[in-house]
């Protein structure tokens, strides 16, 4: 593995697992953050890590950072991440989402040109799948409908574009649902943990507020994802997408009684409108198969204990 790497969005969720993952390998790794002094968390889970003020939406922030740190490695993670945001400022997703990829696309061939680069869009690319699709695998059409998946997948094409248009060491990353300690509570297992912790603490009501329950997702572990970013820049063919995925379908129903069951709490559950998706797609998962055959990676991680680890997360934060 080459010694250097620059994580854009270093101190975000998958950004923070993934610098202490590539400093236990003897990296020397770089970090960007927008606006990292205003990040109440900017320090926490980065020591080692040489963190960089950059907003993606500046080609010139971002050419600057290039150039100084001169990468080996770039993981391109940078991005507006959570649904709702996007459906509320589509244009600033897809600067920040699509843009930001093209920048440092530009960036990297003109001041890097020989680094690799392990752009990570999303599985929401593929958007409106039919049953006969499942499980999804990388040669299922690209059909977005949200601001946010369409950002991901122009983003994507973009990458694809760099890689086989201008010879650019490029690896796409199509990454299913993942949790994990550290994760931001607007997503669904820290959400439904957090209002858990809450209701034990006797801050909240013994009432939990969800979404559609029936849904289901394929979920992993944001430690197995780290190691698919990792086998990826080490084995992934350059061009290529890849599906990092459990395979694995889960309700969201079943996601919440296990982690009821794990705090014993009687808790009622009731239906929040405003967490429903307005486009409703009952079954969502992938197929691992071509990240498997191209780098023998394997999740490794229980599902039961990645559970626990959000759980435990969540109650010391509410605490």
């Amino acid at each position: 593995m080459s010694d250097r790497f620059l994580i854009t969005g270093v101190n975000g969720f998958v950004g923070r697992h993934l610098s202490r993952a590539l400093l236990d390998r003897g990296a020397e790794v770089h970090g960007t953050a927008f606006a990292p002094e205003e990040d109440p968390l900017a320090g926490a889970g980065l020591d080692g890590v040489v963190q960089h003020a950059v907003d993606v939406r500046s080609r010139e922030e971002v050419e600057n950072v290039i150039g100084e740190v001169e990468p080996d490695g770039v993981f391109h993670l940078a991005g507006i991440a959570f649904v709702p945001d996007a459906r509320k400022n589509p244009t600033l997703a897809f600067d920040i989402n699509a843009l930001g990829t093209i920048r440092v696309m530009s960036a990297m061939h003109r001041l890097c040109p020989k680094g690799r680069i392990v752009s990570i869009a999303s599985s929401e690319v593929y958007g409106l799948v039919e049953e006969s699709d499942l499980p999804i695998d990388e040669n299922v059409g690209l059909r977005p409908l949200t601001p946010y998946a369409a950002s991901k997948a122009a983003a994507d094409l973009a990458a694809y574009q760099w890689a086989e248009g201008e010879g650019l060491d490029v690896v796409r990353v199509r990454p299913f649902n993942h949790t994990g300690a550290g994760q931001r509570t607007v997503f669904v297992c820290p959400d439904f943990a957090t209002q858990i912790a809450e209701i034990e603490k006797g801050s909240r009501a013994a009432v939990m507020q969800v979404g559609d329950l029936d849904v289901v997702r394929d979920f992993s572990d944001v430690r197995d994802v780290v190691a698919a970013y990792l086998a990826l820049y080490d084995k992934g063919h350059r061009g290529e997408a890849y599906n990092v995925c459990s395979g694995v379908g889960r309700s969201i129903r079943q996601i919440l009684d296990e982690l009821i069951a794990h705090g014993g709490a009687d808790i009622e559950v009731t239906v929040d409108p405003e967490k429903v998706r307005p486009r409703r797609i009952p079954t969502f998962v992938g197929s691992s198969a071509k990240l498997r055959d191209h780098t023998g990676w394997r999740p490794k991680r229980d599902w039961s204990e990645t559970l626990l680890s959000v759980l435990a997360d969540c109650r010391e934060r509410v605490r």
